[in-house]
């Protein structure tokens, strides 16, 4: 929810903002699919991760990455028709915004088990809920890599279509 919030806010706000997307915008830049990978990767580890700090800083880079894209959609907007755009964020971000989700999930875990160990003065495994983070982790990482190169490779083919 708080992504899809961001979404809205992005593209509510970019539409405000008076930005030239020819500084942008550069075509001539191919998309690696390992440093797109990395980027992503390290983008949802942070997002997991900072669920240690009551996954407050889980919820502003949720609702940022979410207002990102937004303003994403809205700078391509001026360059580009609906087809391309659908046919440039799509095809990666089937894979790519439930890995994101499922980071904020993994990040907000802390939050709740703390709340349920206070109100139910349960005790809480922090180890077996370590490791089952990890292990959603990798399901992120799986779908992210998936994502990268999709978006490398298939989505510039997507794009070439569309226009």
């Amino acid at each position: 929810m708080l992504l899809f919030i961001g979404i809205v806010l992005g593209i509510s706000l970019g539409s405000q903002v008076n930005v030239n997307p020819g500084l942008y915008y550069r075509p001539e830049r191919e998309a690696v699919w390992y440093a797109l990978a990395v980027n992503n990767i390290g983008t949802a580890f942070i997002v997991a991760a900072s669920g240690i700090l009551l996954s407050i800083p889980t919820v502003l880079m949720l609702l940022f990455n979410g207002l990102m894209i937004g303003f994403v959609i809205i700078l391509s907007s001026a360059m580009h028709s609906w087809p391309v755009i659908l046919a440039g964020l799509l095809p990666h971000a089937i894979l790519e915004i439930p890995a994101l989700l499922l980071a904020g999930a993994i990040g907000m875990r802390p939050l709740g088990l703390f709340a349920r160990a206070i109100r139910l003065k349960q005790k809480i495994s922090w180890k077996k809920e370590a490791l089952d983070s990890a292990k959603l982790f990798a399901i992120v990482t799986v779908l992210l890599i998936a994502a990268s190169l999709i978006e490398a490779n298939l989505t510039p083919v997507m794009m070439n279509w569309a226009r």
